[in-house]
């Protein structure tokens, strides 16, 4: 297998390429001047939405979309397209045949690589492989469920592109009946009413009244383990889910696969910065195996978006174009699949590419939000008062709980308060007023109690049967409203 790196990706032909007519083009002519990309995208900075609106962002944009361009065009010269690129689960790891069984990993800092008894060969360019035919009585000689170890060095690892583990081992997953999923992908839009997203572990996926879509957490890379989970399990119940209208959505934590791949091969630099603890964003195997984890889930288990996290963005343009990248994959397999992206204070997260943005559908925020928010999330959790939770259910697009019987969503999802995308915000007296659809939403986030006075008449408070207030006229009402407690009027 030829390795090709980022560097020398453009410099030369691959060997034994066989390009289609489409793809023939891009060896004719810059990418970026293909008549399929200028439908795509706008190369052309000035006439970027985003700039339009707001010039002064000009320049971090054109950086960041030059590169992204000259990157784009170096995965498409050599991979024929981005989502081609991102198979790479296809070509590293264990790949089974009629013949045989394949193994491939990418290591440069190897000098010797086996797979179990397997002595693997290297074409001097990073990457190892070895071939294990059938036997003389056509079986394969590793097993369904067999253990599988990585010797490389001294070392002993469990492939980076291994799709199924055994706590931390490698294992070879081969069953002779897999699961196949019955119906395709849902692909439902996220009306007007937002997302409301529940966090759970992979082994304890379940539909919870109020919530459209589900969060699975703590997954590192490809690997479904069985200690949790089986394969053909982790299938039936997304399926489940699916046919219940639910989401179902992907943590990709960045800073544990940072930490997983540290030092696979030995080195501080294979898929490192070197003498750092972060990704390096920029390398081209870096590259294949981020975004292929994300066609993987999507094309092996039906994932129907992700939430990025701990990964930060500021003052680092690789970052910016690899997550560029990873919405332009997922969107691209996907047209309604879902992207959420914690709130930094960078520009245009959440417009379009084509707008001069990095595509993201949704950014998570913290519980701080003054004025009505679209494309906004926030993260609630047990410790939220409960004019935290109402405003985050109101002021955003939606949340994402840890909470499984939120109240307050289950009232929303009664009432349908949220039909309504537009919102009008006020302050009284310190105390949030926001008139959304036929409800008013009264918020107090401070350390003391209010009363204050509206210019309306109260008819009900429905998430609070007590409560009290004096109608001091027909076009004036004052209403007591203690430290950290939230009203829904109608």
């Amino acid at each position: 297998m030829n390795y090709i790196d980022q560097g020398s990706a453009l410099s030369r032909k691959v060997p034994n390429r066989k390009l289609s007519k489409k793809n023939s083009l891009f060896y004719q002519q810059s990418v970026l001047e293909n008549e399929e990309f200028l439908q795509k995208y706008e190369k052309n900075v000035d006439q970027l939405q985003t700039v339009i609106e707001e010039p002064e962002l000009k320049e971090v944009i054109q950086s960041r979309n030059e590169k992204f361009f000259q990157l784009l065009e170096q995965i498409i010269k050599v991979e024929s397209s981005i989502k081609d690129f991102a198979k790479g689960y296809q070509k590293f790891g264990f790949i089974v045949s009629d013949n045989g069984i394949t193994y491939r990993e990418w290591a440069p800092n190897a000098q010797e690589l086996k797979l179990n008894e397997y002595s693997c060969t290297t074409d001097n360019g990073g990457n190892w492989e070895v071939f294990i035919p059938k036997d003389d009585d056509d079986n394969h000689q590793i097993v369904h469920g067999s253990t599988l170890t990585t010797y490389c060095n001294d070392l002993q690892r469990a492939s980076v592109w291994t799709q199924v583990k055994n706590g931390e081992q490698a294992i070879f997953w081969n069953p002779e009946n897999k699961y196949e999923f019955q119906q395709n992908q849902l692909q439902q839009k996220q009306q007007s009413r937002g997302l409301k997203i529940i966090k759970q572990n992979i082994n304890e996926l379940q539909s919870i009244p109020g919530f459209n879509a589900i969060l699975i957490t703590q997954q590192v890379l490809m690997a479904v383990d069985t200690h949790q989970i089986s394969p053909d399990e982790l299938k039936k119940t997304i399926e489940n889910l699916h046919q219940q209208g639910l989401s179902v959505l992907m943590d990709i934590d960045h800073q544990l696969i940072a930490k997983h791949l540290k030092s696979w091969d030995g080195s501080e630099y294979q898929y490192h910065r070197e003498g750092t603890e972060q990704l390096d964003y920029g390398k081209w195997e870096v590259l294949r195996l981020l975004l292929s984890n994300l066609s993987f889930w999507i094309s092996e288990y039906q994932i129907d978006g992700f939430k990025f996290s701990n990964i930060d963005i500021t003052d680092d343009i690789d970052i910016a174009v690899y997550l560029m990248l990873a919405n332009d994959l997922i969107h691209d397999i996907l047209p309604n699949g879902i992207s959420i992206i914690q709130n930094f204070d960078y520009p245009a997260l959440c417009r379009t590419i084509k707008e001069g943005g990095l595509g993201f559908d949704f950014k998570l925020s913290q519980l701080q939000s003054k004025q009505y928010l679209p494309k906004t999330l926030f993260n609630i959790n047990e410790d939220a008062t409960q004019s935290q939770q109402l405003n985050a259910l109101l002021l955003g697009q939606g949340v994402i709980s840890d909470i499984r019987d939120c109240h307050l969503l289950q009232v929303e999802s009664q009432l349908g308060w949220l039909e309504n995308e537009f919102a009008e915000v006020n302050d009284i007296d310190f105390v949030i007023e926001v008139k959304r659809s036929k409800y008013t939403f009264l918020f107090n986030s401070t350390d003391q109690n209010r009363t204050i006075k509206l210019n309306y008449k109260i008819n009900k408070v429905l998430n609070n049967e007590g409560q009290q207030w004096v109608q001091v006229d027909e076009n004036c009402t004052e209403i007591s409203i203690q430290s950290g407690q939230a009203l829904i009027i109608e």
